[in-house]
Parts: C-alpha cells; sequence; structure tokens
C-alpha cells in the first residue's frame, strides 16, 4: 500500500515538474524577432505648433528633378511636444536625394528641429538638432534659419508660402550606407 501511494506520488510529482518544463519550453517558442521594416523611413522630430501638412520629394537614381508624383505629404496636429513626423517611401524606393517641405499652414509659428533618422532594413542614420543642417539645406527665401537653436520659421512671400530644405551630398553619401 506504502508503495502504491509512493509511485502515484512519484508519478504526481513527475507530471507537475514536466508541464513546468513544457510551459517554460512554449514560452521561449513565443518569442518573435523584432519587426524589420522593408520600406525607406524619414523621421523628422519636431516641435510644431499648429496643425499643417508636411511633404518630402524623393528623387531616385537617374533623377534630375522632383517631381509631384514622387512625394508624400503626412498631416498632423500641432502640439508643444516634440513629434515624429514619418514618411514612409513605396516599396522598393531608395532616394538619392530628399527635398523636405516643411509644411502648407501659412499661419505656421516658428518650428524646432529635434532629430533627423533615416532608416532601410535596420540600418539607421540620425542626427540631433542643428546637425540637421549640415545634411539639408535651408532656401533662404521660404525660411529664417537660426542654427543655435535648430529652429526655421516660414516666410510668406508675395503670396507664395513654401517652406523648402533639400539635401545636401553629405546625406546622399548616408543614404548610400544604410542601403548597401
Amino acid at each position: 500500500m506504502k508503495t502504491k501511494r509512493l509511485i502515484l506520488a512519484f508519478i504526481t510529482l513527475l507530471s507537475v515538474v514536466s508541464c513546468k518544463n513544457e510551459e517554460k519550453l512554449e514560452k521561449v517558442e513565443k518569442i518573435e524577432e523584432p519587426k524589420v521594416d522593408n520600406l525607406f523611413n524619414i523621421t523628422l522630430n519636431a516641435t510644431v505648433l499648429k496643425d499643417d501638412s508636411f511633404q518630402v520629394y524623393y528623387r531616385e537614381q537617374g533623377d534630375s528633378t522632383y517631381d509631384e508624383k514622387k512625394s508624400l505629404f503626412v498631416e498632423f496636429k500641432g502640439s508643444k511636444s516634440p513629434q515624429n513626423i514619418i514618411f514612409k517611401l513605396p516599396e522598393n524606393v531608395i532616394p538619392e536625394f530628399i527635398r523636405l517641405d516643411f509644411g502648407t499652414n501659412k499661419e505656421q509659428s516658428p518650428i524646432k528641429v529635434n532629430s533627423f533618422k533615416l532608416s532601410y532594413f535596420g540600418k539607421e542614420f540620425s542626427v540631433n538638432g542643428s546637425d540637421f543642417f549640415n545634411y539639408m539645406l535651408v532656401e533662404q527665401a521660404t525660411m529664417k534659419l537660426d542654427k543655435a537653436t535648430s529652429t526655421v520659421t516660414p516666410i510668406l512671400s508675395n503670396g507664395s508660402y513654401d517652406p523648402i530644405t533639400s539635401s545636401e551630398l553629405a546625406l546622399k553619401t548616408e543614404i548610400e550606407k544604410i542601403t548597401h
């Protein structure tokens, strides 16, 4: 009788331990690899006080000008807090040069650039603050630049409003590093 109880207790103990090991195995199997985005992403982290819509144009190899057909808009709500404005380029598009237009809201306040990041298949290039302006040139007729505060102020000139930055050769080099 004692032997049967001991055997029964041993089997019960073994099944409890076995179940715990199965639970651990299940947990290990459920761990997923982080998802790597296969689209070329451009992320501008900026403090933009008023609602707006920013646009990015991209030129691929062989393109000599920017074309409206190769552009994307991102609309967002203004905020006193920094926010990410993310442009996801179409599949299989790798830009050589980009142009970033700082909005359509003619009543926009000064915009503070906090950081800028390009990413592709898990590789990244990023800069903070005023280093952005080492890679993107401000079109002086469309915006005033205060590099010390990393702030641009869009200008309304003769009824025209189109605040523009365009990429330098230095940015093309960084794009090549993350895409090859």
